[in-house]
Protein backbone atom coordinates (compact mmCIF):
# COMPACT_ATOMS: atom_id res chain seq x y z
CA UNK A 1 0.00 0.00 0.00
CA UNK A 2 3.02 2.28 0.70
CA UNK A 3 4.40 1.47 -2.64
CA UNK A 4 1.18 2.53 -4.12
CA UNK A 5 1.33 6.02 -2.51
CA UNK A 6 4.74 6.46 -3.38
CA UNK A 7 4.08 5.97 -6.66
CA UNK A 8 1.08 7.66 -7.06
CA UNK A 9 3.16 10.62 -5.24
CA UNK A 10 5.92 10.38 -7.90
CA UNK A 11 3.17 10.51 -10.72
CA UNK A 12 1.55 13.59 -9.10
CA UNK A 13 4.78 16.00 -8.56
CA UNK A 14 6.33 14.95 -12.28
CA UNK A 15 2.82 15.43 -13.76
CA UNK A 16 4.64 18.97 -15.56
CA UNK A 17 6.92 16.88 -16.84
CA UNK A 18 6.40 15.89 -20.79
CA UNK A 19 7.31 12.43 -20.88
CA UNK A 20 5.41 11.66 -17.69
CA UNK A 21 2.38 13.37 -18.19
CA UNK A 22 2.47 10.83 -21.93
CA UNK A 23 2.78 7.91 -20.22
CA UNK A 24 0.22 8.59 -17.67
CA UNK A 25 -2.29 9.34 -20.74
CA UNK A 26 -1.70 6.25 -21.69
CA UNK A 27 -2.42 4.66 -18.86
CA UNK A 28 -5.88 6.62 -18.50
CA UNK A 29 -6.70 5.09 -21.61
CA UNK A 30 -5.74 1.94 -20.91
CA UNK A 31 -3.03 1.87 -23.50
CA UNK A 32 -0.58 -0.28 -21.10
CA UNK A 33 1.95 -1.46 -23.33
CA UNK A 34 1.96 2.24 -25.23
CA UNK A 35 2.61 3.46 -21.64
CA UNK A 36 5.45 0.36 -20.81
CA UNK A 37 7.14 1.64 -24.10
CA UNK A 38 7.52 5.21 -23.14
CA UNK A 39 8.68 4.37 -19.89
CA UNK A 40 11.24 2.19 -21.21
CA UNK A 41 12.75 4.99 -23.64
CA UNK A 42 13.07 7.14 -21.09
CA UNK A 43 14.70 4.53 -18.63
CA UNK A 44 17.23 4.20 -21.15
CA UNK A 45 17.89 7.89 -21.76
CA UNK A 46 18.31 9.56 -18.43
CA UNK A 47 21.30 9.19 -16.95
CA UNK A 48 20.25 10.81 -13.46
CA UNK A 49 19.99 8.24 -11.14
CA UNK A 50 17.12 9.82 -9.32
CA UNK A 51 14.94 10.14 -12.62
CA UNK A 52 15.79 6.71 -13.04
CA UNK A 53 14.83 5.33 -9.85
CA UNK A 54 11.68 7.42 -10.71
CA UNK A 55 11.05 5.63 -13.84
CA UNK A 56 11.54 1.85 -12.70
CA UNK A 57 8.94 2.55 -9.58
CA UNK A 58 6.77 4.10 -12.78
CA UNK A 59 7.13 1.28 -14.74
CA UNK A 60 6.78 -1.64 -12.30
CA UNK A 61 3.15 0.39 -11.83
CA UNK A 62 2.23 0.48 -15.05
CA UNK A 63 3.34 -3.80 -15.37
CA UNK A 64 1.30 -4.58 -12.39
CA UNK A 65 -1.71 -2.84 -13.64
CA UNK A 66 -1.46 -4.10 -16.99
CA UNK A 67 -1.13 -7.99 -15.90
CA UNK A 68 -4.40 -7.11 -13.83
CA UNK A 69 -6.36 -5.44 -16.97
CA UNK A 70 -5.17 -8.49 -19.09
CA UNK A 71 -5.98 -11.41 -16.44
CA UNK A 72 -9.26 -9.64 -15.60
CA UNK A 73 -10.29 -9.89 -19.37
CA UNK A 74 -9.16 -13.18 -19.73
CA UNK A 75 -11.18 -14.47 -16.25
CA UNK A 76 -14.32 -12.42 -18.15
CA UNK A 77 -13.73 -14.23 -21.29
CA UNK A 78 -13.48 -17.55 -19.80
CA UNK A 79 -16.60 -17.65 -17.63
CA UNK A 80 -18.31 -16.49 -20.45
CA UNK A 81 -17.88 -19.97 -22.01
CA UNK A 82 -18.90 -18.25 -25.50
CA UNK A 83 -16.26 -19.94 -28.49
CA UNK A 84 -16.26 -16.49 -30.03
CA UNK A 85 -14.00 -15.43 -27.35
CA UNK A 86 -11.23 -17.34 -27.68
CA UNK A 87 -9.29 -15.21 -30.12
CA UNK A 88 -9.35 -12.47 -27.54
CA UNK A 89 -8.40 -14.69 -24.58
CA UNK A 90 -5.38 -16.37 -26.87
CA UNK A 91 -4.45 -12.42 -28.10
CA UNK A 92 -4.22 -11.39 -23.96
CA UNK A 93 -2.06 -13.88 -23.28
CA UNK A 94 0.31 -13.31 -26.19
CA UNK A 95 0.32 -9.49 -24.74
CA UNK A 96 1.13 -11.15 -21.51
CA UNK A 97 4.06 -13.23 -23.07
CA UNK A 98 5.92 -10.01 -25.02
CA UNK A 99 5.28 -8.19 -21.91
CA UNK A 100 7.23 -10.79 -20.25
CA UNK A 101 10.17 -10.59 -22.25
CA UNK A 102 10.27 -7.15 -22.83
CA UNK A 103 10.92 -6.38 -19.38
CA UNK A 104 13.16 -9.10 -19.17
CA UNK A 105 15.77 -7.54 -21.05
CA UNK A 106 16.06 -4.95 -18.18
CA UNK A 107 18.78 -5.25 -15.48
CA UNK A 108 17.53 -3.67 -12.59
CA UNK A 109 17.67 -4.19 -8.83
CA UNK A 110 14.73 -1.88 -8.16
CA UNK A 111 12.84 -3.42 -10.91
CA UNK A 112 10.62 -5.95 -8.74
CA UNK A 113 8.72 -7.56 -11.53
CA UNK A 114 6.74 -10.59 -11.19
CA UNK A 115 6.84 -12.97 -14.03
CA UNK A 116 4.82 -16.17 -14.81
CA UNK A 117 4.79 -19.08 -17.73
CA UNK A 118 1.37 -18.25 -19.58
CA UNK A 119 2.84 -20.96 -22.64
CA UNK A 120 0.94 -23.78 -21.76
CA UNK A 121 -2.55 -21.64 -21.69
CA UNK A 122 -1.39 -19.74 -24.98
CA UNK A 123 -1.02 -23.25 -26.82
CA UNK A 124 -4.70 -24.28 -25.63
CA UNK A 125 -6.24 -21.35 -26.86
CA UNK A 126 -4.15 -21.16 -29.95
CA UNK A 127 -5.55 -24.67 -30.84
CA UNK A 128 -9.41 -23.99 -29.94
CA UNK A 129 -9.68 -20.78 -31.68
CA UNK A 130 -8.09 -22.59 -34.93
CA UNK A 131 -10.19 -25.31 -34.25
CA UNK A 132 -13.27 -22.91 -33.41
CA UNK A 133 -12.14 -20.87 -36.88
CA UNK A 134 -11.46 -23.54 -39.39
CA UNK A 135 -14.90 -25.08 -37.85
CA UNK A 136 -16.65 -21.86 -38.97
CA UNK A 137 -14.88 -21.27 -42.44
CA UNK A 138 -16.13 -24.67 -43.53
CA UNK A 139 -19.58 -23.67 -42.59
CA UNK A 140 -19.27 -20.61 -45.03
CA UNK A 141 -17.27 -22.44 -47.49
CA UNK A 142 -20.56 -25.28 -47.84
CA UNK A 143 -22.38 -21.99 -48.79
CA UNK A 144 -20.97 -21.53 -51.93
CA UNK A 145 -21.22 -17.75 -52.12
CA UNK A 146 -18.88 -14.75 -52.73
CA UNK A 147 -19.71 -12.84 -49.52
CA UNK A 148 -19.08 -16.13 -47.38
CA UNK A 149 -16.01 -17.10 -48.74
CA UNK A 150 -14.77 -13.54 -48.06
CA UNK A 151 -15.55 -14.16 -44.39
CA UNK A 152 -14.19 -17.73 -44.26
CA UNK A 153 -10.87 -16.08 -46.00
CA UNK A 154 -10.65 -13.69 -42.87
CA UNK A 155 -11.51 -16.12 -40.86
CA UNK A 156 -8.33 -18.29 -42.21
CA UNK A 157 -5.92 -15.45 -42.51
CA UNK A 158 -6.04 -15.40 -38.37
CA UNK A 159 -5.62 -19.18 -37.75
CA UNK A 160 -2.92 -18.76 -40.49
CA UNK A 161 -0.98 -15.54 -38.35
CA UNK A 162 -1.47 -17.59 -35.09
CA UNK A 163 -0.95 -21.05 -36.34
CA UNK A 164 0.62 -21.24 -39.76
CA UNK A 165 -0.51 -24.07 -41.63
CA UNK A 166 -2.38 -25.50 -39.48
CA UNK A 167 -4.40 -28.68 -41.38
CA UNK A 168 -5.81 -27.70 -44.46
CA UNK A 169 -6.24 -24.04 -43.77
CA UNK A 170 -3.74 -23.11 -46.68
CA UNK A 171 -5.50 -24.45 -48.83
CA UNK A 172 -8.79 -23.47 -47.81
CA UNK A 173 -7.73 -19.67 -47.92
CA UNK A 174 -6.88 -20.34 -51.57
CA UNK A 175 -10.04 -21.84 -52.55
CA UNK A 176 -11.91 -18.99 -50.73
CA UNK A 177 -9.40 -15.93 -52.74
CA UNK A 178 -10.56 -18.04 -55.92
CA UNK A 179 -14.55 -18.14 -55.15
CA UNK A 180 -14.48 -15.02 -53.60
CA UNK A 181 -13.34 -12.87 -56.07
CA UNK A 182 -15.13 -10.82 -58.87
CA UNK A 183 -13.83 -11.71 -62.34
CA UNK A 184 -14.55 -8.38 -64.94
CA UNK A 185 -13.55 -8.57 -68.56
CA UNK A 186 -12.99 -5.14 -69.85
CA UNK A 187 -14.04 -5.14 -73.91
CA UNK A 188 -14.03 -2.04 -76.03
CA UNK A 189 -16.69 -2.01 -78.47
CA UNK A 190 -16.69 0.70 -81.90
CA UNK A 191 -20.37 1.79 -82.50
CA UNK A 192 -18.97 4.92 -84.71
CA UNK A 193 -19.16 5.05 -88.65
CA UNK A 194 -15.20 5.83 -88.24
CA UNK A 195 -12.45 2.91 -87.97
CA UNK A 196 -11.33 2.39 -84.41
CA UNK A 197 -7.34 2.54 -84.72
CA UNK A 198 -5.45 -0.62 -83.11
CA UNK A 199 -3.47 2.00 -80.77
CA UNK A 200 -5.97 2.87 -79.43
CA UNK A 201 -7.94 -0.15 -78.48
CA UNK A 202 -4.54 -1.74 -77.05
CA UNK A 203 -3.85 1.20 -74.93
CA UNK A 204 -7.23 1.04 -73.36
CA UNK A 205 -7.29 -2.80 -72.94
CA UNK A 206 -3.87 -2.14 -71.23
CA UNK A 207 -5.36 -2.64 -67.76
CA UNK A 208 -2.55 -3.16 -65.92
CA UNK A 209 -2.23 0.77 -66.02
CA UNK A 210 -5.47 0.89 -64.22
CA UNK A 211 -3.88 0.01 -60.97
CA UNK A 212 -7.78 -1.05 -60.15
CA UNK A 213 -7.12 -5.27 -59.08
CA UNK A 214 -8.05 -5.90 -55.49
CA UNK A 215 -8.14 -8.61 -53.01
CA UNK A 216 -11.88 -9.37 -54.65
CA UNK A 217 -11.75 -7.80 -57.51
CA UNK A 218 -9.44 -9.15 -60.61
CA UNK A 219 -10.23 -7.56 -64.43
CA UNK A 220 -9.32 -9.32 -67.62
CA UNK A 221 -9.35 -8.16 -71.23
CA UNK A 222 -9.52 -10.30 -74.20
CA UNK A 223 -5.79 -10.14 -74.86
CA UNK A 224 -5.63 -12.52 -71.29
CA UNK A 225 -4.64 -16.15 -72.77
CA UNK A 226 -6.40 -17.91 -69.37
CA UNK A 227 -10.05 -18.96 -68.85
CA UNK A 228 -12.10 -17.14 -66.59
CA UNK A 229 -15.75 -17.15 -65.06
CA UNK A 230 -16.70 -13.35 -65.54
CA UNK A 231 -18.94 -12.40 -62.71
CA UNK A 232 -19.36 -8.85 -64.36
CA UNK A 233 -18.42 -7.46 -68.02
CA UNK A 234 -17.52 -3.64 -68.68
CA UNK A 235 -18.09 -2.22 -72.44
CA UNK A 236 -15.98 0.83 -73.19
CA UNK A 237 -18.77 1.92 -76.36
CA UNK A 238 -16.90 4.14 -78.92
CA UNK A 239 -20.07 6.22 -80.22
CA UNK A 240 -18.35 8.89 -82.56
CA UNK A 241 -14.74 10.72 -83.04
CA UNK A 242 -15.16 14.36 -83.90
CA UNK A 243 -12.42 15.66 -85.42
CA UNK A 244 -12.05 19.46 -85.69
CA UNK A 245 -11.02 21.40 -89.60
CA UNK A 246 -6.90 22.15 -89.65
CA UNK A 247 -7.38 25.83 -88.71
CA UNK A 248 -4.55 28.65 -89.02
CA UNK A 249 -5.41 32.00 -87.88
CA UNK A 250 -3.21 34.92 -88.17
CA UNK A 251 -3.40 38.56 -87.26
CA UNK A 252 -0.82 41.22 -88.70
CA UNK A 253 0.04 44.03 -87.02
CA UNK A 254 2.64 46.78 -86.91
CA UNK A 255 4.01 49.40 -83.91
CA UNK A 256 6.75 52.16 -83.81
CA UNK A 257 9.26 53.37 -80.90
CA UNK A 258 11.19 55.67 -80.01
CA UNK A 259 14.33 54.42 -77.94
CA UNK A 260 18.13 56.54 -77.03
CA UNK A 261 20.70 55.54 -79.96
CA UNK A 262 23.51 57.40 -78.33
CA UNK A 263 24.28 60.68 -77.84
CA UNK A 264 24.29 63.89 -79.77
CA UNK A 265 25.04 67.40 -79.74
CA UNK A 266 22.47 70.09 -78.74
CA UNK A 267 22.07 73.20 -80.90
CA UNK A 268 20.97 76.13 -80.51
CA UNK A 269 18.42 77.98 -82.92
CA UNK A 270 21.57 78.80 -85.62
CA UNK A 271 22.77 75.56 -85.16
CA UNK A 272 26.05 75.81 -83.42
CA UNK A 273 26.52 73.40 -81.04
CA UNK A 274 25.66 75.15 -77.09
CA UNK A 275 28.16 75.21 -74.35
CA UNK A 276 28.01 74.35 -70.67
CA UNK A 277 28.86 77.05 -68.30
CA UNK A 278 32.33 75.75 -68.42
CA UNK A 279 33.19 75.64 -71.93
CA UNK A 280 32.20 72.10 -72.63
CA UNK A 281 29.88 70.69 -75.61
CA UNK A 282 26.34 70.25 -74.20
CA UNK A 283 25.35 66.29 -74.91
CA UNK A 284 21.92 64.88 -75.34
CA UNK A 285 20.23 61.84 -75.81
CA UNK A 286 19.93 60.60 -79.51
CA UNK A 287 16.20 59.81 -80.00
CA UNK A 288 15.37 57.64 -83.21
CA UNK A 289 12.55 56.22 -84.07
CA UNK A 290 11.80 52.41 -84.88
CA UNK A 291 9.26 50.36 -86.07
CA UNK A 292 7.95 46.55 -86.81
CA UNK A 293 5.77 44.42 -88.41
CA UNK A 294 4.47 41.30 -87.18
CA UNK A 295 2.29 38.19 -88.32
CA UNK A 296 1.30 35.96 -85.05
CA UNK A 297 -0.51 32.88 -86.29
CA UNK A 298 -2.03 30.05 -84.63
CA UNK A 299 -2.43 26.43 -85.74
CA UNK A 300 -5.32 24.36 -84.00
CA UNK A 301 -6.97 21.14 -84.62
CA UNK A 302 -8.63 18.96 -82.20
CA UNK A 303 -10.09 14.97 -81.90
CA UNK A 304 -13.34 14.57 -79.29
CA UNK A 305 -14.69 11.25 -78.54
CA UNK A 306 -18.05 10.36 -77.34
CA UNK A 307 -18.08 6.83 -75.73
CA UNK A 308 -20.35 4.96 -73.28
CA UNK A 309 -19.48 2.56 -69.99
CA UNK A 310 -21.87 -0.38 -69.42
CA UNK A 311 -21.83 -2.38 -66.78
CA UNK A 312 -23.33 -5.62 -66.96
CA UNK A 313 -24.22 -8.46 -65.42
CA UNK A 314 -22.96 -12.21 -65.49
CA UNK A 315 -26.04 -12.65 -68.02
CA UNK A 316 -24.87 -9.37 -70.01
CA UNK A 317 -28.19 -7.60 -69.16
CA UNK A 318 -26.87 -3.63 -68.35
CA UNK A 319 -26.80 -2.98 -64.49
CA UNK A 320 -25.67 0.75 -65.20
CA UNK A 321 -24.26 3.14 -67.97
CA UNK A 322 -21.98 6.15 -67.72
CA UNK A 323 -21.33 8.71 -70.47
CA UNK A 324 -17.49 9.73 -71.47
CA UNK A 325 -16.61 12.51 -73.09
CA UNK A 326 -12.78 13.81 -74.28
CA UNK A 327 -11.46 15.89 -76.02
CA UNK A 328 -7.53 16.34 -76.74
CA UNK A 329 -7.09 20.10 -78.80
CA UNK A 330 -3.29 20.48 -80.98
CA UNK A 331 -2.50 23.93 -80.67
CA UNK A 332 0.67 25.99 -81.94
CA UNK A 333 1.51 29.74 -81.76
CA UNK A 334 4.35 31.34 -83.72
CA UNK A 335 5.03 35.00 -84.48
CA UNK A 336 6.94 36.40 -87.79
CA UNK A 337 8.29 39.69 -88.09
CA UNK A 338 9.76 42.71 -90.10
CA UNK A 339 11.62 45.12 -89.02
CA UNK A 340 13.43 46.03 -85.26
CA UNK A 341 13.17 42.95 -83.07
CA UNK A 342 13.59 45.73 -80.43
CA UNK A 343 9.92 46.92 -80.39
CA UNK A 344 8.91 43.35 -79.39
CA UNK A 345 7.80 42.05 -76.19
CA UNK A 346 9.49 39.68 -74.19
CA UNK A 347 6.96 37.27 -75.17
CA UNK A 348 7.01 38.24 -78.19
CA UNK A 349 10.60 37.18 -79.13
CA UNK A 350 9.61 33.75 -77.40
CA UNK A 351 7.06 33.26 -79.71
CA UNK A 352 9.43 34.41 -82.66
CA UNK A 353 11.73 31.80 -82.11
CA UNK A 354 9.16 28.86 -83.06
CA UNK A 355 7.70 27.88 -86.26
CA UNK A 356 4.98 26.36 -88.16
CA UNK A 357 4.14 22.81 -87.23
CA UNK A 358 2.34 20.21 -89.17
CA UNK A 359 -0.70 19.30 -88.45
CA UNK A 360 -0.49 15.92 -86.54
CA UNK A 361 -3.03 12.86 -88.31
CA UNK A 362 -6.46 12.22 -86.57
CA UNK A 363 -4.96 9.07 -85.51
CA UNK A 364 -2.35 11.00 -83.26
CA UNK A 365 -4.94 13.47 -82.10
CA UNK A 366 -7.86 10.88 -81.09
CA UNK A 367 -4.73 8.22 -79.16
CA UNK A 368 -3.34 11.08 -76.73
CA UNK A 369 -7.43 11.55 -75.61
CA UNK A 370 -6.24 7.76 -74.39
CA UNK A 371 -4.77 9.29 -70.90
CA UNK A 372 -7.78 10.94 -70.78
CA UNK A 373 -10.38 8.43 -71.19
CA UNK A 374 -8.52 6.15 -69.44
CA UNK A 375 -8.46 8.09 -65.75
CA UNK A 376 -12.24 9.55 -66.37
CA UNK A 377 -13.26 5.07 -66.62
CA UNK A 378 -11.08 4.53 -63.92
CA UNK A 379 -12.53 6.98 -61.89
CA UNK A 380 -16.55 5.61 -62.86
CA UNK A 381 -15.26 2.09 -62.24
CA UNK A 382 -13.35 2.74 -58.97
CA UNK A 383 -16.49 4.54 -57.64
CA UNK A 384 -19.06 1.77 -58.92
CA UNK A 385 -16.94 -1.03 -57.36
CA UNK A 386 -15.40 0.48 -54.37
Amino acid sequence: MIKRILISSILLISFGCSPIKKINNNVVSGEFDKAIDKTISELKKTKNKKKKNQYELILTDIYDRSVINSKDKISRFKKDGNPEFFDDIYFEYEKLIIRQNKLKNISSERLNLNFENYDSELINFRYKTSDYFLEISNSLISNDNKFDYRKAHNYLTIIETINPNYLQTRSLTELCSVEGKDNILLTVLNESKSVLFEDLENDILNIKGYDLNSTWISFFTKNDSFEVKYDFYIDLAFKSFIISPERLVQREGSREKNIVDGLTYQLDAEGNVMKDSLGNDIKIDKLIKISVKTIESIQSKSARVLAEIRFLDKKKNIIDKFPLESEFWFRNRFLEYDGDKRVLTNDEIKLSKKRFMPFPPDEVLILNNSENIKRKMKNIIYKSFK
